[in-house]
Protein backbone atom coordinates (compact mmCIF):
# COMPACT_ATOMS: atom_id res chain seq x y z
CA UNK A 1 0.00 0.00 0.00
CA UNK A 2 1.34 3.39 -0.97
CA UNK A 3 2.11 6.04 1.48
CA UNK A 4 2.50 9.78 1.12
CA UNK A 5 6.01 9.85 0.76
CA UNK A 6 6.22 6.80 -2.00
CA UNK A 7 3.66 8.49 -3.82
CA UNK A 8 4.19 11.72 -6.08
CA UNK A 9 1.16 12.85 -6.91
CA UNK A 10 2.34 15.57 -9.38
CA UNK A 11 4.60 13.40 -11.12
CA UNK A 12 2.58 9.88 -11.87
CA UNK A 13 5.02 8.72 -14.79
CA UNK A 14 9.01 9.25 -15.29
CA UNK A 15 10.25 10.55 -18.15
CA UNK A 16 13.05 9.44 -20.59
CA UNK A 17 15.41 11.61 -18.20
CA UNK A 18 14.36 9.97 -15.27
CA UNK A 19 12.72 13.28 -13.62
CA UNK A 20 8.76 12.27 -12.84
CA UNK A 21 6.57 13.35 -15.27
CA UNK A 22 3.86 16.36 -13.83
CA UNK A 23 0.29 14.78 -12.92
CA UNK A 24 -2.10 16.04 -16.16
CA UNK A 25 -5.40 17.69 -15.08
CA UNK A 26 -8.37 18.78 -17.10
CA UNK A 27 -10.03 22.15 -16.31
CA UNK A 28 -14.01 22.07 -17.14
CA UNK A 29 -14.33 25.69 -16.57
CA UNK A 30 -17.38 28.19 -18.56
CA UNK A 31 -15.65 31.27 -17.54
CA UNK A 32 -12.60 31.45 -19.27
CA UNK A 33 -11.00 34.14 -17.48
CA UNK A 34 -11.19 31.77 -14.28
CA UNK A 35 -10.03 29.03 -16.31
CA UNK A 36 -6.88 30.72 -17.39
CA UNK A 37 -6.18 31.64 -13.98
CA UNK A 38 -6.94 28.34 -12.58
CA UNK A 39 -4.00 27.14 -15.81
CA UNK A 40 -1.43 29.34 -14.77
CA UNK A 41 -1.90 28.69 -10.74
CA UNK A 42 -1.24 25.07 -11.88
CA UNK A 43 1.42 25.10 -14.26
CA UNK A 44 3.03 27.41 -10.92
CA UNK A 45 2.64 24.64 -8.68
CA UNK A 46 4.24 22.45 -11.07
CA UNK A 47 0.94 20.31 -12.56
CA UNK A 48 0.39 19.88 -16.45
CA UNK A 49 -2.79 21.31 -18.17
CA UNK A 50 -3.57 19.07 -20.97
CA UNK A 51 -7.02 21.40 -21.54
CA UNK A 52 -9.61 23.67 -20.67
CA UNK A 53 -13.20 22.56 -21.60
CA UNK A 54 -16.13 24.85 -20.98
CA UNK A 55 -18.99 22.33 -21.21
CA UNK A 56 -19.87 18.88 -20.15
CA UNK A 57 -19.94 17.29 -23.85
CA UNK A 58 -16.57 19.00 -23.98
CA UNK A 59 -15.28 17.27 -21.39
CA UNK A 60 -15.96 13.89 -21.97
CA UNK A 61 -14.19 14.19 -25.46
CA UNK A 62 -11.35 15.97 -24.03
CA UNK A 63 -10.84 12.97 -21.11
CA UNK A 64 -11.40 10.12 -23.58
CA UNK A 65 -8.79 11.95 -25.66
CA UNK A 66 -6.14 13.07 -23.40
CA UNK A 67 -6.92 10.61 -20.81
CA UNK A 68 -5.90 13.59 -17.83
CA UNK A 69 -4.90 12.03 -13.95
CA UNK A 70 -7.30 14.88 -12.60
CA UNK A 71 -10.50 16.61 -13.58
CA UNK A 72 -11.17 20.18 -12.07
CA UNK A 73 -15.37 20.62 -12.80
CA UNK A 74 -17.09 23.50 -12.11
CA UNK A 75 -20.46 22.89 -11.09
CA UNK A 76 -22.15 25.21 -13.38
CA UNK A 77 -21.28 24.90 -17.12
CA UNK A 78 -22.42 25.49 -20.47
CA UNK A 79 -24.26 23.21 -22.31
CA UNK A 80 -27.15 20.71 -21.76
CA UNK A 81 -25.01 19.44 -18.75
CA UNK A 82 -24.01 20.79 -15.78
CA UNK A 83 -20.54 19.81 -13.64
CA UNK A 84 -22.24 17.03 -11.87
CA UNK A 85 -24.21 15.30 -14.53
CA UNK A 86 -20.62 15.48 -16.56
CA UNK A 87 -19.00 13.99 -12.99
CA UNK A 88 -21.47 10.85 -13.16
CA UNK A 89 -20.67 10.58 -16.91
CA UNK A 90 -17.01 10.53 -15.66
CA UNK A 91 -17.44 8.15 -13.23
CA UNK A 92 -19.44 5.49 -14.97
CA UNK A 93 -16.91 5.70 -18.03
CA UNK A 94 -13.47 6.55 -17.14
CA UNK A 95 -11.43 5.94 -14.28
CA UNK A 96 -10.37 9.60 -13.35
CA UNK A 97 -11.12 11.83 -10.15
CA UNK A 98 -12.79 14.85 -10.09
CA UNK A 99 -12.55 17.85 -7.73
CA UNK A 100 -15.66 20.09 -7.63
CA UNK A 101 -15.13 24.16 -8.28
CA UNK A 102 -18.04 26.37 -7.07
CA UNK A 103 -18.57 30.06 -5.89
CA UNK A 104 -21.80 29.35 -4.13
CA UNK A 105 -24.37 26.05 -4.70
CA UNK A 106 -28.00 25.33 -3.27
CA UNK A 107 -27.63 22.47 -0.77
CA UNK A 108 -29.89 20.09 -3.12
CA UNK A 109 -27.30 20.99 -5.89
CA UNK A 110 -24.26 20.03 -3.10
CA UNK A 111 -26.26 16.60 -2.49
CA UNK A 112 -26.34 15.77 -6.17
CA UNK A 113 -22.73 16.68 -6.24
CA UNK A 114 -21.73 14.52 -3.51
CA UNK A 115 -23.71 11.17 -4.90
CA UNK A 116 -21.06 11.03 -7.66
CA UNK A 117 -18.23 10.66 -4.94
CA UNK A 118 -15.66 13.51 -5.97
CA UNK A 119 -12.61 13.52 -3.99
CA UNK A 120 -13.05 17.34 -2.57
CA UNK A 121 -14.98 20.12 -3.17
CA UNK A 122 -13.08 24.08 -3.65
CA UNK A 123 -14.77 26.87 -3.00
CA UNK A 124 -13.70 29.94 -5.36
CA UNK A 125 -11.64 31.84 -5.00
CA UNK A 126 -9.44 29.58 -3.65
CA UNK A 127 -5.69 29.91 -2.45
CA UNK A 128 -3.17 27.67 -4.19
CA UNK A 129 -1.85 25.76 -1.13
CA UNK A 130 -5.51 24.81 -0.49
CA UNK A 131 -5.59 23.56 -4.48
CA UNK A 132 -2.05 21.65 -4.09
CA UNK A 133 -3.21 20.04 -1.17
CA UNK A 134 -6.71 18.90 -2.76
CA UNK A 135 -4.81 17.64 -5.94
CA UNK A 136 -2.50 16.01 -4.13
CA UNK A 137 -4.49 14.32 -1.88
CA UNK A 138 -7.14 13.02 -5.10
CA UNK A 139 -4.36 12.02 -6.69
CA UNK A 140 -3.00 9.92 -3.75
CA UNK A 141 -6.50 8.40 -2.43
CA UNK A 142 -7.26 7.43 -6.11
CA UNK A 143 -4.30 5.83 -6.77
CA UNK A 144 -4.81 3.84 -3.18
CA UNK A 145 -8.23 2.97 -4.40
CA UNK A 146 -6.99 2.05 -8.19
CA UNK A 147 -4.32 -0.29 -5.87
CA UNK A 148 -6.57 -1.60 -3.35
CA UNK A 149 -9.00 -2.82 -6.05
CA UNK A 150 -7.14 -4.03 -8.93
CA UNK A 151 -5.39 -5.84 -5.53
CA UNK A 152 -9.17 -6.93 -4.44
CA UNK A 153 -9.42 -8.15 -8.10
CA UNK A 154 -6.29 -10.38 -8.40
CA UNK A 155 -7.44 -11.95 -5.05
CA UNK A 156 -10.92 -12.48 -6.03
CA UNK A 157 -9.68 -13.93 -9.24
CA UNK A 158 -7.15 -16.27 -7.73
CA UNK A 159 -9.97 -17.43 -5.21
CA UNK A 160 -12.23 -18.14 -7.96
CA UNK A 161 -9.49 -19.84 -9.55
CA UNK A 162 -8.39 -21.90 -6.20
CA UNK A 163 -12.62 -22.55 -5.68
CA UNK A 164 -13.00 -24.26 -9.33
CA UNK A 165 -9.45 -26.42 -8.52
CA UNK A 166 -10.80 -27.23 -4.81
CA UNK A 167 -14.10 -27.96 -6.79
CA UNK A 168 -12.61 -30.36 -9.28
CA UNK A 169 -10.82 -32.08 -6.99
CA UNK A 170 -13.75 -32.22 -4.64
CA UNK A 171 -15.52 -34.24 -7.61
CA UNK A 172 -12.04 -36.57 -8.35
CA UNK A 173 -11.99 -37.41 -4.50
CA UNK A 174 -15.95 -37.89 -4.54
CA UNK A 175 -16.07 -39.91 -7.72
CA UNK A 176 -12.66 -41.57 -5.89
CA UNK A 177 -14.70 -42.59 -3.12
CA UNK A 178 -17.36 -43.61 -4.79
CA UNK A 179 -15.47 -46.40 -6.97
CA UNK A 180 -13.95 -47.12 -3.60
CA UNK A 181 -17.41 -47.80 -1.66
CA UNK A 182 -18.30 -50.02 -4.46
CA UNK A 183 -14.71 -51.83 -4.42
CA UNK A 184 -15.65 -52.33 -1.06
CA UNK A 185 -19.26 -53.54 -1.74
CA UNK A 186 -17.66 -55.71 -4.46
CA UNK A 187 -15.11 -57.11 -2.18
CA UNK A 188 -17.67 -57.26 0.90
CA UNK A 189 -20.06 -59.71 -1.56
CA UNK A 190 -17.16 -61.55 -2.51
CA UNK A 191 -15.93 -62.26 1.20
CA UNK A 192 -19.22 -63.55 2.18
CA UNK A 193 -18.99 -65.95 -0.85
CA UNK A 194 -15.62 -67.10 0.21
CA UNK A 195 -17.12 -67.43 3.81
CA UNK A 196 -20.12 -68.95 2.88
CA UNK A 197 -17.79 -71.81 0.35
CA UNK A 198 -15.21 -71.85 3.53
CA UNK A 199 -18.07 -72.84 5.90
CA UNK A 200 -19.35 -75.62 3.17
CA UNK A 201 -15.55 -76.61 2.57
CA UNK A 202 -14.92 -77.20 6.42
CA UNK A 203 -18.53 -78.64 7.16
CA UNK A 204 -17.70 -81.25 4.29
CA UNK A 205 -14.24 -81.98 5.28
CA UNK A 206 -15.73 -83.06 8.63
CA UNK A 207 -18.53 -84.94 7.08
CA UNK A 208 -16.08 -86.85 4.87
CA UNK A 209 -13.99 -87.30 7.78
CA UNK A 210 -16.34 -88.69 10.24
CA UNK A 211 -17.57 -90.81 7.82
CA UNK A 212 -14.66 -92.40 6.76
CA UNK A 213 -13.16 -92.53 10.31
CA UNK A 214 -15.55 -95.53 11.46
CA UNK A 215 -14.88 -97.72 8.67
CA UNK A 216 -11.20 -96.91 8.71
CA UNK A 217 -10.69 -97.98 12.12
CA UNK A 218 -13.36 -101.24 11.11
CA UNK A 219 -10.47 -102.36 8.90
CA UNK A 220 -7.63 -101.60 11.08
CA UNK A 221 -9.78 -104.04 13.97
CA UNK A 222 -10.09 -106.66 11.52
CA UNK A 223 -6.51 -106.49 9.76
CA UNK A 224 -5.35 -107.20 13.75
CA UNK A 225 -7.46 -109.87 13.65
CA UNK A 226 -6.66 -111.57 11.27
CA UNK A 227 -2.81 -110.88 12.06
CA UNK A 228 -3.76 -112.73 15.20
CA UNK A 229 -4.95 -115.99 13.20
CA UNK A 230 -1.83 -117.23 12.38
CA UNK A 231 -1.49 -116.35 8.71
CA UNK A 232 0.82 -117.26 6.25
CA UNK A 233 4.12 -115.41 6.31
CA UNK A 234 3.37 -114.00 2.70
CA UNK A 235 0.23 -112.91 4.49
CA UNK A 236 1.33 -111.33 7.12
CA UNK A 237 3.36 -109.62 4.89
CA UNK A 238 0.29 -108.14 2.76
CA UNK A 239 -1.26 -107.90 6.51
CA UNK A 240 1.11 -105.43 7.27
CA UNK A 241 1.40 -103.80 4.32
CA UNK A 242 -2.85 -103.15 4.86
CA UNK A 243 -1.99 -102.05 8.78
CA UNK A 244 0.57 -99.43 7.80
CA UNK A 245 -1.42 -98.03 5.04
CA UNK A 246 -4.48 -97.95 6.99
CA UNK A 247 -3.10 -96.27 10.05
CA UNK A 248 -1.47 -93.57 7.31
CA UNK A 249 -4.67 -93.13 6.29
CA UNK A 250 -6.57 -93.00 9.83
CA UNK A 251 -3.90 -89.88 10.61
CA UNK A 252 -4.79 -87.74 7.15
CA UNK A 253 -8.47 -88.44 8.26
CA UNK A 254 -7.87 -87.32 11.74
CA UNK A 255 -5.90 -84.28 11.04
CA UNK A 256 -8.83 -83.23 8.56
CA UNK A 257 -11.34 -83.83 10.99
CA UNK A 258 -9.15 -81.73 13.85
CA UNK A 259 -8.34 -79.02 11.06
CA UNK A 260 -12.43 -78.84 10.67
CA UNK A 261 -13.03 -78.43 14.26
CA UNK A 262 -10.98 -75.76 14.61
CA UNK A 263 -11.65 -73.72 11.70
CA UNK A 264 -15.67 -73.68 12.54
CA UNK A 265 -14.50 -73.06 16.35
CA UNK A 266 -15.60 -76.56 17.45
CA UNK A 267 -12.11 -77.84 18.81
CA UNK A 268 -12.63 -78.15 22.51
CA UNK A 269 -10.21 -78.06 25.10
CA UNK A 270 -10.18 -80.14 28.06
CA UNK A 271 -7.29 -77.87 31.24
CA UNK A 272 -6.07 -81.16 33.48
CA UNK A 273 -3.56 -81.16 35.99
CA UNK A 274 -0.87 -83.82 34.86
CA UNK A 275 3.16 -84.63 35.87
CA UNK A 276 4.73 -82.73 32.60
CA UNK A 277 7.71 -85.10 32.92
CA UNK A 278 5.81 -88.34 33.00
CA UNK A 279 3.71 -87.14 30.08
CA UNK A 280 6.65 -86.28 27.82
CA UNK A 281 8.11 -89.79 28.70
CA UNK A 282 4.46 -91.52 26.90
CA UNK A 283 4.55 -88.81 24.28
CA UNK A 284 7.91 -89.34 23.16
CA UNK A 285 8.32 -93.24 23.94
CA UNK A 286 7.38 -94.59 20.62
CA UNK A 287 8.88 -91.94 18.29
CA UNK A 288 11.50 -92.84 19.98
CA UNK A 289 11.45 -96.35 18.80
CA UNK A 290 10.48 -95.07 15.49
CA UNK A 291 14.04 -92.99 15.58
CA UNK A 292 15.71 -95.42 16.46
CA UNK A 293 14.50 -97.55 13.40
CA UNK A 294 16.46 -94.61 11.45
CA UNK A 295 19.42 -94.87 13.21
CA UNK A 296 19.00 -91.49 14.59
CA UNK A 297 20.23 -90.33 18.07
CA UNK A 298 16.90 -89.46 20.51
CA UNK A 299 17.38 -87.15 23.26
CA UNK A 300 15.05 -85.18 25.11
CA UNK A 301 14.82 -83.09 28.35
CA UNK A 302 13.06 -81.05 30.74
CA UNK A 303 15.09 -78.14 32.54
CA UNK A 304 15.36 -78.26 36.69
CA UNK A 305 13.86 -74.93 37.23
CA UNK A 306 9.95 -76.23 35.63
CA UNK A 307 7.76 -76.88 37.93
CA UNK A 308 6.54 -80.71 38.02
CA UNK A 309 2.97 -80.49 37.58
CA UNK A 310 1.27 -78.34 35.37
CA UNK A 311 -2.38 -77.87 34.53
CA UNK A 312 -3.11 -77.15 30.52
CA UNK A 313 -4.38 -79.55 27.88
CA UNK A 314 -2.31 -82.52 27.85
CA UNK A 315 -4.01 -84.45 24.73
CA UNK A 316 -3.39 -81.16 22.52
CA UNK A 317 -0.06 -80.62 24.09
CA UNK A 318 0.86 -84.06 22.80
CA UNK A 319 -0.88 -83.52 19.61
CA UNK A 320 1.17 -80.37 18.68
CA UNK A 321 4.63 -82.37 20.28
CA UNK A 322 3.97 -85.46 18.36
CA UNK A 323 3.51 -83.61 15.46
CA UNK A 324 6.31 -81.64 15.38
CA UNK A 325 8.83 -84.54 16.66
CA UNK A 326 6.93 -86.88 13.93
CA UNK A 327 8.17 -84.31 11.25
CA UNK A 328 11.71 -84.17 12.25
CA UNK A 329 11.64 -87.74 12.40
CA UNK A 330 10.04 -87.82 8.92
CA UNK A 331 12.80 -85.57 7.16
CA UNK A 332 15.77 -86.51 9.09
CA UNK A 333 17.76 -89.21 7.21
CA UNK A 334 21.01 -89.03 9.60
CA UNK A 335 22.38 -87.49 12.91
CA UNK A 336 19.72 -86.28 15.76
CA UNK A 337 16.67 -85.31 16.94
CA UNK A 338 15.97 -83.47 20.19
CA UNK A 339 13.29 -81.83 22.14
CA UNK A 340 14.14 -79.70 25.51
CA UNK A 341 11.06 -78.15 27.97
CA UNK A 342 12.70 -74.93 29.30
CA UNK A 343 11.06 -72.13 31.79
CA UNK A 344 11.07 -68.31 30.56
CA UNK A 345 9.11 -67.13 33.32
CA UNK A 346 7.06 -67.46 36.22
CA UNK A 347 4.53 -65.22 38.19
CA UNK A 348 2.79 -67.03 41.02
CA UNK A 349 1.18 -69.74 40.35
CA UNK A 350 1.73 -69.57 36.42
CA UNK A 351 4.42 -70.82 34.62
CA UNK A 352 5.38 -69.70 31.04
CA UNK A 353 7.08 -72.60 28.95
CA UNK A 354 9.22 -73.05 25.93
CA UNK A 355 9.46 -75.89 23.85
CA UNK A 356 11.94 -76.67 20.81
CA UNK A 357 12.37 -79.77 18.48
CA UNK A 358 15.82 -79.30 17.26
CA UNK A 359 16.77 -82.12 13.68
CA UNK A 360 19.54 -82.02 11.44
CA UNK A 361 17.18 -82.91 8.87
CA UNK A 362 16.70 -81.68 5.26
CA UNK A 363 15.75 -78.37 6.29
CA UNK A 364 12.85 -76.09 4.72
CA UNK A 365 14.24 -73.56 2.16
CA UNK A 366 13.78 -69.80 3.04
CA UNK A 367 10.77 -69.11 0.79
CA UNK A 368 8.54 -71.55 1.84
CA UNK A 369 9.07 -71.28 5.62
CA UNK A 370 5.91 -69.07 6.31
CA UNK A 371 3.73 -71.30 3.66
CA UNK A 372 4.03 -74.46 5.47
CA UNK A 373 1.90 -73.13 8.44
CA UNK A 374 -0.75 -72.85 5.86
CA UNK A 375 -3.41 -75.77 5.16
CA UNK A 376 -2.12 -78.52 2.54
CA UNK A 377 0.97 -76.77 1.98
CA UNK A 378 4.30 -78.89 1.94
CA UNK A 379 7.86 -77.88 2.29
CA UNK A 380 8.72 -80.52 -0.63
CA UNK A 381 5.97 -79.34 -3.30
CA UNK A 382 7.88 -81.12 -6.20
CA UNK A 383 5.76 -84.04 -8.42
CA UNK A 384 8.56 -86.66 -6.97
CA UNK A 385 8.23 -85.63 -3.54
CA UNK A 386 9.90 -88.41 -1.12
CA UNK A 387 7.84 -87.73 1.62
CA UNK A 388 3.80 -88.01 2.42
CA UNK A 389 0.86 -85.94 4.13
CA UNK A 390 -2.10 -84.04 3.79
CA UNK A 391 0.22 -80.72 4.82
CA UNK A 392 -2.22 -80.12 7.95
CA UNK A 393 0.09 -81.36 10.85
CA UNK A 394 1.97 -78.02 11.07
CA UNK A 395 -1.19 -76.18 10.19
CA UNK A 396 -2.82 -78.02 13.20
CA UNK A 397 0.14 -77.27 15.58
CA UNK A 398 -0.06 -73.80 14.75
CA UNK A 399 -3.36 -72.99 15.38
CA UNK A 400 -3.56 -75.18 18.73
CA UNK A 401 -0.67 -72.83 20.23
CA UNK A 402 -2.33 -69.94 19.41
CA UNK A 403 -5.90 -70.79 20.75
CA UNK A 404 -4.06 -72.15 24.11
CA UNK A 405 -2.38 -68.82 24.00
CA UNK A 406 1.18 -69.33 22.27
CA UNK A 407 3.15 -68.91 18.86
CA UNK A 408 5.25 -71.18 17.43
CA UNK A 409 8.49 -70.27 14.95
CA UNK A 410 10.53 -71.82 12.71
CA UNK A 411 14.72 -71.49 12.36
CA UNK A 412 15.74 -73.22 9.53
CA UNK A 413 18.64 -73.73 6.91
CA UNK A 414 18.34 -76.16 4.14
CA UNK A 415 20.18 -79.22 4.29
CA UNK A 416 21.33 -78.55 7.87
CA UNK A 417 18.19 -78.82 9.91
CA UNK A 418 15.40 -77.19 11.33
CA UNK A 419 13.97 -76.05 15.21
CA UNK A 420 10.41 -75.23 15.73
CA UNK A 421 9.56 -73.11 18.87
CA UNK A 422 6.66 -72.44 20.84
CA UNK A 423 5.64 -71.51 23.96
CA UNK A 424 2.80 -72.35 26.09
CA UNK A 425 1.50 -70.45 29.70
CA UNK A 426 0.16 -73.37 32.50
CA UNK A 427 -1.17 -72.84 35.91
CA UNK A 428 0.59 -74.65 38.34
CA UNK A 429 -0.53 -77.42 40.07
CA UNK A 430 0.15 -78.58 43.35
CA UNK A 431 -1.73 -82.21 43.61
CA UNK A 432 -2.71 -84.43 41.01
CA UNK A 433 -6.52 -85.45 41.04
CA UNK A 434 -6.45 -86.79 37.87
CA UNK A 435 -3.73 -89.19 35.82
CA UNK A 436 -1.30 -88.77 33.22
CA UNK A 437 -3.10 -88.84 29.56
CA UNK A 438 -1.56 -90.75 27.06
CA UNK A 439 -2.23 -90.60 22.95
Amino acid sequence: MLSMKEFVPSAPASSSSGKPDPAKILITEDELIVALDLQSRLQHLGFEVVGIASSGDDALIQVEDKQPDLVLMDIVLNGEMDGVETAQHLRDEFDVPVIFLTANADPATLERAGATYPFSFLLKPFKERELKFSIDMALYHHATTRQLREAHDELEKRVQERTAELAASNNALQHELSQHLKTLEDLNATQKIAQSADRAKNEFLATVSHELLTPMNGILGMTELLTESSPTPQQREYLDVVQLSGETLLAIITDMLDFSRIETGAMEFTPTAFSLREQLDAFLKPLELRARDKSLQFFWSIADDVPANIVTDPVRLGQVLVNLVSNSIKFTDKGLVEIKVTQIGCEQNRVHLAFSVRDTGIGVPTDRQEAIFEPFVQADCTPNRRHGGAGLGLTISSRLITLMGGEITLESKPGEGSTFYFDLKADIAKDLNVGAFGL
